[in-house]
């Protein structure tokens, strides 16, 4: 099926340690072994899941978006283990402005070793050399000290506080905004 924005599958991207790929059913065991956790899931607008029925719901809603809307949700997984250990989503394409929206979680046992700055940094590219947009922007919260220091590693700007821009779990939350442009991307590459 050709979904919104021309991709026939979600395309399979390689770093050094990881495989970010289509997510399917058999990966509902891996995703509830780190989605179950409320701390995985604290500074996100879900809750952590509750069964492995909220899991496979995750892989539905994943499998709709990219037919239906213009969103790739990439399943994280690593190499030497063979293992879902999170996503990263591409999400809300701009259209004519050329520019998506990227989101991303982690399973905790494999945060603070890079994990996370090495799958965004693949995503960028896959952003700027394979789709040819011109911006690439993340938020997350402000209390949310290691999403915003992956987003400043890969090169994105912080662009400003979003004050009390989401209503998340029974509160209003600030979001700091990054983004990084074609043409910063392509600076720092040569």
């Amino acid at each position: 099926m050709n979904n919104p924005i021309g991709l026939l599958e979600i395309p399979k991207l390689e770093t050094e340690r990881l495989i970010l790929r289509k997510i399917t059913s058999d990966d509902a065991a891996d995703i509830f072994e780190y989605a179950h956790l409320p701390e995985v899931s604290e500074f996100l607008p879900w809750y952590s899941h509750q069964t492995i029925q909220d899991s496979l719901s995750f892989i539905k809603f994943a499998k709709e978006k990219f037919e239906k809307d213009s969103w790739i949700i990439f399943g994280i997984e690593i190499k030497n283990e063979k293992k879902l250990i999170g996503s990263i989503d591409v999400r809300d394409w701009k259209g004519e402005n050329n520019c998506a929206d990227i989101g991303y979680v982690l399973s905790k046992k494999y945060w603070n070793k890079g994990i996370l700055t090495e799958v965004l940094r693949s995503v960028i590219r896959f952003c700027f050399e394979e789709l040819q947009l011109n911006r690439v922007e993340a938020h997350c919260e402000e209390e949310n000290i290691g999403s915003w220091r992956v987003m400043e590693k890969c090169g994105m700007k912080f662009e400003g506080l979003l004050r009390q821009k989401v209503f998340v779990k029974e509160r209003y939350r600030s979001m700091k905004m990054y983004s990084i442009l074609k043409s910063e991307y392509q600076n720092d590459k040569s």
